[in-house]
């Protein structure tokens, strides 16, 4: 009984918090400065070459989103 009570206590300490992962840490939110060497090496050569460099800009961005 007194396990139960304790387990209690302690959930009631810990309250559920649905906003509690929305906080976006300091670091996330300072912008970079772009890396102009990095965008003009990808966007560099023909058209095909551009559209390979805006692919792999698509493909970057939706792997840091996972």
């Amino acid at each position: 009984m007194e396990t139960l009570q304790m387990l209690k206590f302690h959930l009631k300490k810990e309250r559920l918090s649905f906003t509690n992962a929305w906080i976006t840490p300091e670091a996330h939110m300072l912008q970079d400065e772009p890396d102009e060497e990095l965008l003009h090496f990808l966007l560099q050569g023909g058209t095909a070459e551009v559209q390979d460099g805006l692919d792999r800009i698509m493909q970057s961005i939706n792997a840091d989103k996972d």
